[in-house]
């Protein structure tokens, strides 16, 4: 029987998608012309869902928008985009994390010091495209270790070693060593933003304690998937859920032994969603289980470099 429920220390929405979000609200008070955002303001569902429900447009493609204003999402875009969207007279709000505007400045200043730079990241994710697109020929994308084997030598190039802000800890400090041995000189800039490094951290201090991780966000959530990854790793039982009407009854019948189980959520997760999987754990405890909450401090780097 479920005996205990213990949330992560750090969970749920970090500060880069709160305050996109505030934007996009703010941003929607003004009904003088239609509103569009430009991808996913940020990657969950509900929070897609809700701002449709509100009115607010959504675009892929600038092409596909008629006029008013256009916002662009907490991950950022190329900003070729932005000025092909002022262009067409749209108002373009830029809602883009200040830690993803924060490897713009980076590439864009070793970049102009002579760099050619490796980022460590996935090809088709919305944050990369933008990063990539502030120099198209000056930026490889490179997804594991493995993919450096074939990359030059480049020993006489300045090289630099840029992150997606939401890429495993684990995984990049095994790719930074691997980066290393091919590339002695390469200069490392660590770009893995706090919200992520802390909930990673907190999850693999819960996952050990438990039999299994529920991480509430959507599938579009590279942060949420990571947690899940790190979860199943760790407890050998970590899965990812949008809500609490995907969990299963039989996850916690007798022979599964399921009796201490661990919530955590993406950074683009909102609390109500945690709060509603919480009570459906308890529910199916018979309203028995011990909640515990740990004290959350959140950590908020300094943007500025």
């Amino acid at each position: 029987m479920l005996k205990k429920i213990i949330l992560a220390r750090h969970h749920g929405f970090c500060m880069g998608v709160k305050r996109a979000i505030n934007i996009a609200e703010e941003t929607a008070l003004d009904k003088s012309a239609p509103v569009t955002i430009l991808n996913e303001i940020v990657h969950n569902e509900a929070v897609v869902d809700r701002f449709r429900q509100q009115g607010l447009g959504q675009a892929f493609s600038v092409n596909d928008v008629a006029g008013g204003t256009l916002i662009i999402s907490a991950h950022g875009i190329a900003p070729n985009v932005i000025e092909d969207a002022k262009n067409r007279g749209l108002n373009v709000v830029d809602a883009t994390c200040p830690l993803v505007t924060r490897i713009y400045n980076i590439v864009t200043k070793i970049i102009q010091s002579g760099y050619y730079v490796i980022h460590y990241g996935d090809r088709q994710h919305d944050e990369t495209a933008g990063i990539v697109g502030h120099a198209p020929d000056r930026i490889t994308v490179v997804a594991s270790a493995d993919d450096l084997a074939s990359l030059p030598d480049w020993k006489e190039r300045k090289l630099g070693l840029t992150s997606q802000t939401t890429a495993s800890q684990e995984k990049f400090a095994e790719f930074k060593k691997v980066a290393k041995q091919k590339w002695p000189h390469i200069e490392v800039f660590d770009t893995i933003c706090n919200a992520t490094e802390q909930r990673q951290s907190a999850i693999m201090d819960l996952a050990p304690q438990v039999d299994m991780v529920l991480v509430v966000g959507s599938k579009t959530s590279a942060n949420s998937k990571r947690l899940a990854d790190i979860s199943n790793t760790l407890c050998g039982r970590g899965i990812l859920i949008d809500s609490a009407n995907d969990i299963r009854d039989d996850w916690f019948g007798e022979k599964q032994g399921i009796q201490r189980v661990g919530v955590s959520a993406g950074a683009s997760t909102p609390e109500f969603l945690v709060e509603d999987v919480i009570r459906r754990l308890v529910e199916i405890s018979g309203g028995t289980a011990e909640v515990i909450v740990p004290e959350r401090r959140e950590r908020i780097r300094n943007t500025t470099r």
